[in-house]
């Protein structure tokens, strides 16, 4: 019997909703404990559940990683869209009409578009996805898509428990894992990566790369503590005595206004006082260094990141300083990246689905199309043009800018492996 055949009222998930946020627990401050290596230990469990990290909240946590962390975000979306951003299609050619109505009312139901996208990123961020299951007299009847960070489980797995704010414990529901035999009620439909070592929670495979993160995450707001609290004088103006009187203080107030500002850059200055005692002095007052270590900072974080991710920094624009983009080298790097990492998160997705479909006893099989975020025809370029990009990222900066600046269209498309623009005959 097909999944929604029987629906002549919507049944309703009885699963309490709390708040509207969008995942369960606010912002927290993070910074302590090594984020890499979070605390799981079966022999220790709190109302039935094993706490995932030390305070049970580490999901939340890589959940914060996602929105604090400018790069670690930007690749969990690329991996995303390059998994699902093709689009998908359902295999009919064994379904009957009835059973391509069930199949609409299926993916309608659940929101197919949206949950793709869910489920998608949920293995990425944690290798997990749960949804909540209501049977009854053995038709699923309803599918409700739960966030990973929501759920724990107990030892064995043959509970798991949902809470929409792991802070508070007053709120917990159990539920048992689906199996066929379950008719009545409602249940949890699982799955969770495999991860060497771990047998409660599965850890994702950026994890060794979390301290990273959240360093990006704190130098935004490193560099702007730095911006609005620091004292940034190129040079101090001593005056040997003090000012006799609101006169006198406003004429050193004016004389330093008129130093400031671009329109007195190079300007000549000159003072006068009754005796050489009384002229002020000026003292050099020396610069912070902070930007070298925060962009020292910055280049060892993105390499760390990419590398945990298994993404060259190329497919995000990110380049070495002084190289200039190899067209060739893009395409090789998005084919490596997509079979090694794309097309395995692909599958997954494709499995999770199609587990709902039969439990749905609907007879098709979802399919996520090909997705080619690199739509450019890349071409392989010459020996002499190779030896060109060779010479060329050997020039100060300055002097590359002054070449580019003075390339046509089509010599900057040859130059980076792109095929010449399609030109047109004019209509005479």
């Amino acid at each position: 019997m097909g999944l929604f055949g029987k629906f002549k009222q919507e049944e309703k998930l009885q699963v309490e909703e709390i708040g509207y946020q969008s995942f369960s627990t606010p912002f927290l401050k993070v910074g302590g404990d090594n984020l890499s290596l979070p605390f799981v230990d079966s022999r220790y469990q709190t109302n039935g559940y094993v706490p995932f990290g030390g305070n049970n909240l580490y999901p939340q946590t890589l959940v914060q990683m996602y929105y604090s962390s400018p790069l670690h975000g930007a690749i969990v979306d690329f991996k995303t869209n390059a998994t699902i951003g093709g689009g998908y299609t359902f295999d009919e050619s064994k379904l009957s009409a009835k059973d391509k109505v069930n199949l609409y009312a299926f993916g309608k139901k659940m929101s197919i578009k949206k949950t793709l996208k869910k489920v998608t990123k949920d293995l990425i961020i944690h290798g997990r996805v749960y949804f909540i299951l209501c049977m009854k007299k053995g038709v699923l009847t309803s599918v409700k898509y739960v966030g990973a960070e929501k759920v724990r489980t107990n030892k064995d797995k043959t509970k798991y428990f949902v809470n929409y704010d792991w802070q508070y414990t007053n709120t917990i529901q159990e539920f048992t894992p689906y199996h066929p035999e379950c008719k009545d009620g409602y249940f949890m439909y699982i799955y969770e990566d495999d991860s060497t070592g771990q047998d409660i929670y599965p850890l994702p495979q950026y994890t060794s790369s979390l301290n990273f993160a959240f360093v990006s995450g704190e130098l935004s707001y490193l560099q702007k503590s730095h911006i609005l609290n620091s004292v940034f004088p190129s040079f101090a103006m001593m005056f040997p005595k003090k000012p006799q009187g609101q006169e006198e203080m406003d004429l050193i107030r004016n004389t330093v206004n008129k130093l400031k500002g671009a329109e007195n850059a190079g300007k000549a200055v000159a003072f006068f006082a009754n005796n050489k005692e009384q002229l002020p002095e000026l003292v050099n007052v020396p610069s912070s260094d902070n930007d070298t270590l925060f962009k020292e900072a910055s280049e060892l974080i993105t390499e760390q990141i990419c590398f945990a991710h298994t993404i060259d920094p190329i497919l995000l624009g990110v380049r070495t300083s002084g190289s200039l983009g190899n067209g060739s080298d893009i395409k090789q790097a998005y084919i490596i990246f997509e079979k090694n990492v794309v097309i395995p998160i692909r599958e997954t997705v494709m499995d999770v689905f199609n587990g709902l479909l039969k439990i749905a006893d609907i007879d098709s099989k979802i399919d996520i199309k090909n997705y080619q975020i690199i739509n450019e025809t890349i071409v392989e370029r010459d020996e002499e043009t190779k030896a060109l990009i060779d010479q060329f990222n050997t020039l100060p900066q300055p002097l590359q800018a002054k070449v580019i600046e003075n390339m046509t269209a089509e010599e900057i498309r040859a130059l980076v492996g792109l095929k010449p623009l399609e030109q047109t005959t004019p209509q005479i």
